[in-house]
């Protein structure tokens, strides 16, 4: 049973959506009957005038919890601050751009009821820019296939999930986090609810394409190991055809020497085309290898210098 509930919103210059929000989640709450909640704000770091607007509800609502960050920490850091801050027994992430409906969370609690440890959203349809949804698609396509766990598709951290989990997942030491991985890494009895991820209420988005991009990266860097090996095959397969095409060469200089008759196409020609060709090919693969390589390097950095994930300014409940 889902008696008690923690809403966890990471918020950065959400200014016009806090209220509405707000409202949206209290009227939903009260509509399947849970009384015992708390909704936490994670203010990022904003430079508009949130954390204003989220102290003021605060006053009149004291369900209302605000973590302050020093600075933008970024959205997973977020997450994980309001997971560890997070009181009741059932804890719900919420993105704050009300792109994720909060009425939602009655599905969310219905599946739960039934038993379910984690039930997560799968976005049936987005509504957003076709340069967007094509990115998307592709994303969860190699993400899927290169995965080692089994990752449903169209699936972000817009979840719910007993507390049980998020002991698990605060546990995990490590600084590379994606939260929508970790979850289905993690195990346990899991489902989706489909839902139609909407365009952004208000406001201006704060994911780029870049951070997007970079986001998409460290969730198929974390739970793969495929790239590397991918690698190591190519490498095999580039240095057998190197191999034998060395062979060749020989054995041609050879016969031309001992005034063997060679069809003039297989002698190499004065020159260097075909050199140069051949190392174009072979350094752009050894820069894609190396790209490759160093963002695995990359993340073991980040993981070494064991920095705190986040700081935070000021809490308030």
């Amino acid at each position: 049973m889902v008696q008690n509930l923690s809403i966890i919103i990471p918020s950065y210059n959400e200014e016009e959506n806090i209220n509405e929000i707000y409202e949206r989640i209290k009227k939903t709450l009260i509509d399947i009957n849970i009384d015992n909640f708390e909704i936490i704000f994670i203010e990022n770091g904003s430079t508009d005038k949130s954390l204003e607007i989220l102290k003021k509800i605060n006053q009149n609502d004291k369900k209302v919890k605000i973590v302050s960050f020093s600075r933008n920490f970024g959205y997973q850091n977020a997450i994980l601050a309001g997971l560890k801050y997070s009181k009741n027994d059932h804890v719900c992430i919420l993105d704050g751009d009300l792109q994720d409906p909060p009425e939602i969370i009655k599905d969310f609690v219905a599946k739960a009821k039934e038993g379910y440890d984690v039930v997560y959203g799968i976005r049936k349809k987005r509504e957003a820019k076709l340069s967007k949804k094509i990115s998307y698609k592709i994303f969860y396509y190699f993400y899927q296939k290169l995965s080692e766990i089994n990752v449903p598709k169209e699936v972000g951290e817009f979840s719910l999930m007993n507390k049980k989990v998020v002991n698990h997942l605060i546990n995990l030491k490590e600084n590379n986090l994606f939260i929508r991985g970790l979850r289905t890494w993690l195990g346990f009895n899991q489902t989706g609810v489909e839902y139609n991820r909407l365009e952004r209420n208000k406001g201006k988005p704060k994911f780029s394409f870049y951070e997007s991009f970079i986001l998409g990266l460290d969730g198929i860097v974390s739970f793969t190991k495929v790239p590397l090996r991918a690698i190591l095959i190519l490498g095999i397969f580039l240095s057998g055809i190197s191999f034998f095409y060395f062979l060749f060469i020989l054995i041609t200089k050879i016969l031309v020497i001992l005034g063997f008759g060679i069809p003039s196409w297989l002698i190499m020609p004065k020159g260097l085309t075909i050199m140069n060709l051949i190392m174009v090919t072979f350094f752009s693969l050894i820069v894609l290898i190396l790209g490759i390589i160093g963002e695995y390097i990359g993340k073991i950095y980040g993981e070494v210098k064991s920095r705190p994930r986040y700081i935070v300014k000021e809490f308030i409940e």
